[in-house]
């Protein structure tokens, strides 16, 4: 199945090739774990960033657990800093 990510910010620049944007597809299995879809993505490990599932932010703990569907919007966000 195709997944739509987006991704704002500075992540941008770890879109697939071929990419929109700030948006891209990604294949990945039925019953796919939100972990394993976020692995296909060039997003080196030690660059922080927050996922937004269908409108709610999502926990590291629980990227494992989160199956993934076709319909499902992924958002992934850079820490916003500020003062």
């Amino acid at each position: 199945m195709d997944i739509s990510v987006t991704l704002f910010g500075g992540l941008r620049h770890f879109l697939p090739a071929g990419s929109s944007f700030n948006k891209c597809k990604i294949s990945t299995d039925e019953g796919a774990s939100l972990e394993t879809l976020l692995r296909q993505l060039p997003i080196p490990e030690n660059k922080p960033y927050i996922v937004i599932l269908n409108d709610e932010k999502v926990s590291r703990e629980n990227y494992a657990d989160i199956l993934i569907q076709e319909k499902d919007d992924i958002v992934l966000l850079p820490p916003i800093k500020g003062g």
